[in-house]
């Protein structure tokens, strides 16, 4: 009996063996051997910045269920919840992959991990260091001439409860000096939630040409962060002269007309001509009268007949 029990001890460990080896492996060990490291590039990362997430699955994992991967970091998201911000990406077949994703301009300071997923578990990760974001401040267009407008823009890290959450002061000696902080022209700006701010303001057109800072406060300090301007002169105004009045047409005096003889009313005029004119009738009549009593003298016989 006792050969009988070693050879059946021998059979129930060979078809325990067979078993195991051929039974599935786990999601782990089916896809990738070891954990993939996921590299960041840059690292540290300034937030409001780009990043790029890069690793390898191998090719192994880029045939099985890790060809479609998930990155998952509270870097990546404005809140804490690191699922809200998911970055996917694809395997390539030889198991490398590579995305990008920016970081949101508000991500505090801070080291934050990155979680690999595929296959429904967690096969890698790596860290991201995130530096906080500078104030930012620009003006548009960065050269004028005086008397036109000029908008200036920003943004501020966030602080909440601040008074650099509400509004800034934003100072040079290009703007109007209606408003002064410390013997400089000064504006103000409100602050959106996300941190951005903008003005607008018109350069004074007497201002002279030359290049102003742009600098800023809030919070009792200063922005950190500057724009340039630059202002051109205002044209000279050419006052066109206007043109003189015609000048009035000369007058030479004239002589006096001398004066004639008065004009005798119509009746005399009437008897002036008519007179002379019966007389000469008359005259005419007699000639004619005296011409014919002497012919008839001279030939009497003549008449006769």
């Amino acid at each position: 009996m006792q050969p009988v029990r070693i050879i059946a001890a021998l059979l129930l460990a060979a078809t325990a063996f067979l078993t195991v080896s051929a039974a599935p492996a786990s999601a782990t060990t089916s896809t990738t051997s070891t954990a993939v490291v996921v590299q960041a590039n840059p690292n540290p990362v300034i937030a409001g910045h780009s990043v790029t997430l890069s690793g390898s699955v191998g090719p192994q994992g880029a045939a099985t269920d890790c060809a479609d991967l998930i990155l998952y970091s509270q870097a990546f998201t404005d809140t804490d919840d690191l699922t809200m911000a998911p970055v996917y990406t694809t395997a390539t077949p030889s198991g490398a992959f590579s995305a990008t994703t920016r970081i949101p301009r508000a991500k505090a300071a801070g080291t934050y991990p990155i979680h690999l997923r595929c296959g429904g578990a967690t096969v890698g990760g790596g860290s991201l260091v995130v530096q906080a974001a500078h104030s930012r401040l620009q003006v548009s267009p960065p050269s004028v001439t005086a008397g036109d407008t000029v908008t200036v823009s920003g943004w501020l890290p966030p602080a909440p409860g601040s008074e650099c959450a509400t509004g800034v002061t934003l100072l040079s000696r290009a703007f109007v000096g209606t408003h002064e902080f410390a013997d400089v022209p000064a504006i103000g700006a409100a602050v959106k939630a996300d941190g951005t701010f903008t003005v607008t303001t018109r350069i004074p057109r007497s201002k002279a040409a030359g290049t102003y800072d742009i600098t800023g406060r809030c919070g009792g300090g200063n922005l950190g962060a500057s724009a340039t301007l630059v202002v051109r002169a205002a044209p000279t105004p050419t006052t066109t002269p206007a043109p003189a009045p015609p000048a009035p047409p000369v007058t030479h005096p004239q002589p006096p007309t001398p004066a004639g003889p008065a004009s005798a009313p119509a009746s005399q005029l009437g008897s002036r001509w008519v007179l002379p004119g019966l007389a000469a009738v008359a005259a005419s009549t007699l000639a004619a009268l005296g011409m014919w009593l002497l012919y008839r003298r001279q030939h009497p016989s003549s008449l006769s007949r």
